[in-house]
């Protein structure tokens, strides 16, 4: 029980209280001593636990609408695809990376209607693996963005085609 006592004392104040959100999955003496480090932190007061109950739900239902798992694309480039990296904060120590990146609807693998932007995180490397942190208001400054790319790439491709026309 030791043991235990020193392992809720070396976590986080928000690592304790995601534990009491699920405290009926603790054993009755595991509980007690939860409580008591919570009591210690002054940190058991139902505010903060329905405040972090919520985060997680909202968290949840975010992470139901992940972008990563949005990526339909169709051989004809038909389907959703994210676009942007705003704001972006890259963390050393973890290797994560964390941005603003909005979805859009394509067609042609050109960025037609926004669908949302999202706060994600991701590891940096290979894999594409996208966590979603948060719904964010569409971001209309990163859709502009993304449209002018997307335009210019059009125009250019148009005029190198005429160059060999032509040429």
């Amino acid at each position: 029980m030791q043991d235990l006592a020193r392992q809720y004392q070396s976590m986080t104040d928000e690592e304790l209280l995601r534990l009491a959100l699920d405290a009926e999955q603790l054993t009755p003496e595991a509980s007690a001593m939860l409580n008591d480090e919570l009591a210690r932190r002054r940190i058991n007061n139902a505010e903060r636990l329905s405040a972090l109950r919520e985060h997680e739900e909202q968290r949840k239902e975010v992470q139901s609408r992940n972008p990563g798992t949005l990526f339909v694309i169709h051989p004809l480039g038909i389907g959703r695809k994210r676009f942007g990296k705003a704001d972006r904060i890259y963390t050393p120590e973890t290797g994560k990376e964390r941005f603003k990146t909005t979805i859009f609807i394509v067609f042609f693998w050109l960025p037609l209607i926004p669908t949302g932007t999202f706060l994600v995180e991701k590891k940096r490397g290979f894999l594409n693996q996208i966590t979603v942190l948060k719904k964010l208001p569409l971001d209309w400054g990163q859709v502009l963005r993304v449209w002018v790319v997307a335009l210019a790439t059009i125009l250019a491709a148009i005029w190198a085609f005429k160059l060999v026309v032509t040429g």
